[in-house]
């Protein structure tokens, strides 16, 4: 991808999103977090749902958009469409986070529930754009999602100059595809990692055989992190720039939310915690190491269970 696109999202997203804090980790001087859990409806993907639906042109904004999600996007898409005076018609599994549905609905969004599949929402999607004409909205195969997120990327690179490690969950590869291009286009040095529960671990086991494998079923406590299978546009971008990709296992993620929570206080889910599991667990470097929390939106069911590992002091860290 041409670095401008990431220069030009940027710019369309500076009165949109905001330049999120990079927080100093209470457990190493040399970790920090990129908080995109207090990014705009708590997540990263506002970057990416904005820098695609302000590029539709008039006939496509008249027409109205449709977009599936696990949650995180939705939000975004349906704030973003808020914004723009735009129709957003959103695909969700019926087993989605009640969190993120109210929240999707709460910025106007209309939900229409699918089979608790993945693949289910792609051919959902496909219905509803052929049956009532609307222009379809990737939540991570799209080259302006790839910039958009792109532009946390650059940001990390003006908030720690020598980072060295940048370490960002992977779902369906949107998010470290534009982090990673944009931070090793400008910085070849530094390093990035992904990281993926066992129990979702597509991208982990495409990377190993350096081809697209698939999985039938994902099952993990990371709800944003459920993609079956990488993108067509973004795995090639995850073989050419992101230097490793590990996974994590549940209770480790679990506890990181217990201790993002309990000690650093940041109010993060499990699918941005995971890049701390990758500490805790000693998958990845700790020096000069950026930590991409992606989200904040999380149930009291999962902050409790997480709180409780934390406060038996049942730490993966090795």
């Amino acid at each position: 991808m041409n670095p401008s696109r990431f220069l030009e999202a940027r710019r369309r997203l500076a009165k949109v999103a905001r330049v999120t804090p990079l927080v100093q980790s209470k457990l190493d001087p040399g970790l920090h977090f990129k908080a995109e859990n207090l990014q705009v409806t708590g997540s990263f993907k506002i970057r990416a749902a904005y820098n695609q639906m302000v590029q539709l042109d008039q006939d496509q904004r008249d027409r109205g958009i449709v977009t599936s999600s696990s949650g995180n996007f939705a939000q975004a898409v349906a704030y973003a469409a808020k914004l723009l005076g735009i129709s957003a018609k959103i695909v969700m599994m019926e087993n989605s986070n009640p969190l993120k549905v109210s929240g999707t609905r709460r910025w106007g969004g209309e939900v229409v529930f699918c089979e608790s599949r993945f693949e289910a929402r792609d051919r959902t999607v496909q219905r509803i754009r052929e049956e009532e004409d609307r222009s379809t909205v990737h939540p991570y195969d799209h080259a302006a999602a790839v910039a958009g997120n792109g532009s946390a990327g650059l940001e990390i690179l003006e908030q720690l100059d020598q980072v060295e490690n940048v370490v960002v969950p992977i779902s369906g590869g949107g998010l470290i595809s534009g982090i990673a291009v944009a931070v090793k286009e400008r910085k070849p040095s530094v390093k990035v990692w992904g990281i993926q529960p066992r129990g979702s671990n597509a991208t982990y086991l495409s990377f190993r055989k350096r081809e697209p494998v698939a999985l039938e079923q994902a099952d993990t406590v990371a709800d944003g992190l459920t993609v079956t299978r990488p993108g067509s546009l973004t795995f090639p971008l995850i073989l050419r720039y992101v230097d490793g990709v590990e996974i994590v296992e549940e209770d480790s993620i679990l506890y990181s939310v217990g201790h993002l929570m309990g000690e650093e206080k940041l109010v993060v889910e499990p699918s941005g915690a995971v890049p701390l599991a990758a500490i805790l667990e000693g998958k990845v470097p700790l020096r000069n190491t950026v930590l991409v929390l992606s989200g904040g939106n999380m149930g009291q069911e999962v902050m409790s269970r997480s709180l409780d590992l934390f406060s038996e002091g049942r730490s993966p860290r090795r």
